[in-house]
């Protein structure tokens, strides 16, 4: 994929089956990874900030 992830960064409407929170985090990471090569600066902190959440929100469903 040479392009950004819309899905991610909420400016693509999500397919009819959601990925799972595992998913949505690797998805995230891969993204990140691919740096200010393919997203600005603005766009990676909203991505870092989702992967936040989500690894927050997945922590606090494996601890309950």
């Amino acid at each position: 994929m040479t392009g950004k992830n819309l899905r991610l960064l909420g400016l693509e409407k999500s397919p009819a089956e959601q990925p799972t929170m595992e998913e949505t985090i690797a998805g995230l990471q891969a993204e990140l990874a691919r740096g200010e090569a393919v997203y600005t600066p603005a766009e990676l902190a909203q991505l870092a900030r989702k992967l936040a959440d989500y690894e927050f929100m997945l922590q606090r469903m494996l601890s309950s």
